[in-house]
């Protein structure tokens, strides 16, 4: 005898919604040797709206990683023509990543140590957190020729229209070369006390 027939029509829905996601999600891993790779990038990359909407939203806001979330949550696996796409995806970013890393291996140390000098750079990240003494900045900046400048502190850096500088932008200051630092095999010149 059923007491409550709403909730034993939901609860089946769910059992059958569950049954479907988890043979979806064997079948999907049976036919794709990379699945767990396709998984996991995908788990990394959704929105955080869109786990806050949950899987049956759908609309325009929603992107191409967030209706493959959907598609792992609700069938428990991508479509041949979504695992695809995101192998693409994954393919295109290693490839920018092999870019950017040559790029940034070809920096070279700008001036010497101790030497207070102009420079002209251009804004690749803003980024800041707080210390017991207040906020530092963070500013990663390149020269004409891609060589890393770093500057870390409590000034800002502002670009030519007396605005808090950001990515792309140009800035001009005088600083003094602190530091010819490395990181991760790249050369960086690392500045203090930016004047502009």
């Amino acid at each position: 005898m059923i007491i409550n027939e709403a909730a034993y029509e939901a609860a089946t829905r769910r059992r059958i919604a569950e049954n479907t996601r988890i043979g979806g999600e064997r079948r999907f891993k049976t036919a794709h040797a990379d699945a767990q790779t396709l998984i996991d990038f995908i788990e990394v990359n959704v929105s955080d709206a869109q786990i806050e909407r949950g899987p049956h939203h759908k609309g325009p806001d929603v992107t191409f990683i967030d209706a493959c979330w959907c598609s792992l949550r609700v069938f428990g696996g991508l479509t041949d023509k979504q695992a695809a796409a995101v192998r693409n995806v994954i393919a295109k970013r290693e490839e920018r990543k092999a870019e950017y890393r040559a790029r940034d291996l070809a920096s070279q140390h700008i001036g010497t140590v101790g030497e207070r000098r102009d420079f002209t750079l251009t804004v690749s990240f803003v980024t800041d957190f707080q210390t017991q003494f207040g906020i530092t900045n963070v500013f990663g900046l390149r020269d004409a020729d891609g060589n890393i400048v770093i500057y870390k502190g409590s000034s800002a850096l502002y670009n030519t229209g007396d605005q808090f500088a950001v990515k792309g932008d140009t800035v001009k200051v005088k600083a003094t070369i602190k530091e010819h630092g490395e990181r991760d095999g790249v050369k960086q010149t690392i500045i203090a006390r930016p004047k502009q």
